[in-house]
């Protein structure tokens, strides 16, 4: 096999693998653009920084309304413990 056999192969081969990892590239960017799009929809977020603010003010959220309904649940229970107990014979 000649000298340019082996580099017209060594090429194709090269130029096979660029191709392949522009359309990986292409298709990662795409999904990147449909992810930021249903953020921007989903969330009104245009950045990443954006959804992560959000997300840490929604966890917050989620751990008081716990907080409230634990307690208001120790309260129901407090309020009709006789009248649960009752029942449950």
């Amino acid at each position: 096999m000649s000298s340019n056999d082996q580099t017209l192969k060594k090429y194709m081969r090269l130029k096979k693998e660029v191709e392949t990892a522009q359309q990986r590239k292409d298709r990662s960017q795409g999904a990147l653009d449909q992810l930021m799009e249903n953020l921007k929809k989903d969330f009104d977020c245009s950045t990443l920084k954006q959804a992560q603010k959000k997300l840490t003010n929604l966890q917050t959220q989620e751990e008081e309304v716990k907080e409230e309904f634990v307690e208001a649940m120790e309260e129901f229970e407090e309020k009709w413990e006789e009248k649960l107990q009752e029942s449950n014979l």
